[in-house]
C-alpha cells in the first residue's frame, strides 16, 4: 500500500496534534487525569456501539451514524433518550497537515479498508445492522481497528525524525486501542491483552523525549510495533498478509 493511500486515515489525525500541544506535556499512558484525544471516527464508533448494545438496541439510528446521515447525542438527564440532527463534520486532520472540515463517515473509512486490504467488512457491518445483530458489527469493527492501528503505527514510524509528532500520534494510537479493542481483549483474551498493554508501554520510551533531548530509538520502536501487531492479529484471528 502506498504512503499516499495510508494517509487517507492517519493524515487527518496529524492536524489535531497542533491544536493539542498540552497532551504531550501532561500525558502518560494509563494516567487518567486528562482526557485522551478523540477524533470524529472514535466518537461515531463509540456512539454506534451504545446504540446497538442491549438494552438500547436502536439499530435504525446506528445505521444513520454509520452512514454519516445523522449525528446522534444522548439527551442530558435522560437515559435512552436520543437527539438526532443533521451531519455536522468535525475538525480533524487531513493529509499534508492541512486543517479541514472532515466530511468522512465510518462507512466510507470501512469501504476504504475493504479496497486496500481485500476485506468485506462493509458488507458484514451492513448485514449485521440490517439483521439487528450486534456481534457481527462489533467483530467487523475490531478488524477495522486492527488496520487503523497498523496504519497509525506506520505513520508514527514515518515521523520519528520529527521532535514532537510521534509522541502526539502515540496518544491517538492508544485512544484507538482503548476505544476499539481494550474491553473485548480484557474479557476474551486476557493474556494477550496484558502482553499488548506492556508492548504499548514499551513503545512510548522508544519515541524519545524532545524536552530532555532524548532521541527516538527506531530499532526498539520497530521491534515493539511488530510485536504489537503480531499479537493483536493472533488475538483477533486476522490472517497474516503476504
Amino acid at each position: 500500500m502506498s504512503r499516499s493511500v495510508r494517509k487517507g486515515l492517519v493524515g487527518w489525525l496529524a492536524l489535531a496534534l497542533a491544536l493539542c500541544p498540552w497532551v504531550v506535556a501532561e500525558a502518560h499512558l494509563f494516567h487518567k487525569t486528562f482526557e485522551l484525544p478523540d477524533t470524529q471516527l472514535t466518537k461515531d464508533y463509540w456512539l454506534l456501539v451504545q446504540l446497538i448494545e442491549f438494552p438500547n438496541e436502536r439499530f435504525e439510528l446506528a445505521v444513520g451514524v454509520y452512514q454519516g446521515a445523522l449525528r446522534v447525542r444522548l439527551k442530558p438527564g435522560g437515559f435512552r433518550k436520543w437527539l438526532t440532527r443533521p451531519n455536522e463534520p468535525g475538525m480533524v486532520y487531513k493529509a499534508d497537515y492541512q486543517l479541514q472540515r472532515w466530511s468522512g463517515t465510518l462507512a466510507a473509512e470501512v469501504q476504504r479498508l475493504d479496497r486496500t486490504y481485500g476485506t468485506t467488512l462493509h458488507q458484514q457491518i451492513t448485514e449485521g445492522l440490517g439483521a439487528r445483530q450486534a456481534e457481527p458489527v462489533q467483530q467487523a469493527f475490531r478488524q477495522a481497528f486492527f488496520y487503523w492501528l497498523s496504519e497509525l503505527s506506520e505513520a508514527i514510524w514515518g515521523h520519528l525524525e520529527h521532535p514532537e509528532t510521534p509522541a502526539r500520534l502515540y496518544q491517538f494510537f492508544f485512544r484507538y486501542f482503548s476505544v476499539g479493542l481494550e474491553a473485548f481483549l480484557t474479557i476474551n483474551h486476557r493474556v494477550d491483552y496484558l502482553l499488548l498493554r506492556s508492548t504499548i508501554e514499551a513503545i512510548e520510551p522508544a519515541l524519545g523525549d524532545s524536552e530532555r533531548a532524548i532521541p527516538p530509538s527506531p530499532e526498539a520502536y520497530q521491534q515493539q510495533r511488530r510485536r504489537f501487531l503480531r499479537v493483536l492479529a493472533k488475538a483477533l484471528r486476522i490472517p497474516a498478509r503476504a
